[in-house]
């Protein structure tokens, strides 16, 4: 069972609140959003909870587990365009194509969204069922 757009819209306002949070189900996973502090200063976060933890081994992209997919995936080049573009002036670009280091590519997975209608339209996009867990059904 999918969330309504009503839903969801009532969803990302409940998380526009600092501290807030909501309980979904999620393919059978507790999912928690809730907003918090990020980084030590004023500024907020939707942070994601599996089954009321979150576990570092899930950022990395080189290991598989079936919770990455309700994460924020992050893919960035290994090096920057500017030591790229250096080391095609010194190198030539047809070496520099041809290295995996300067080709290469990291994902990774983080918890945190910017904002709660970002995370709940990529539960919603990911996940065959999601479901609103209410407060009398918040222990599983």
């Amino acid at each position: 069972m999918k969330l309504t757009k009503e839903q969801k819209d009532k969803l990302a306002d409940e998380l526009n609140m600092p501290w807030a949070g909501v309980h979904l189900l999620c393919d059978g996973y507790r999912v928690s959003l809730q907003v918090q502090r990020s980084k030590g200063s004023m500024v907020y976060r939707v942070m994601t909870f599996v089954n009321g933890v979150f576990r570092g081994e899930w950022v990395s992209g080189t290991e598989t587990h079936p919770e990455q997919k309700l994460l924020r995936k992050s893919v960035r080049p290994l090096c920057s365009p500017a030591q790229k573009a250096k080391a095609e002036k010194a190198l030539g670009k047809r070496w520099v194509a041809k290295d995996p280091y300067y080709t290469a590519k990291l994902t990774l997975f983080m918890p945190d969204w910017a904002s709660g209608k970002a995370a709940i339209s990529h539960l919603c996009k990911v996940c065959d069922s999601v479901e609103i867990i209410t407060d009398g059904a918040a222990t599983l």
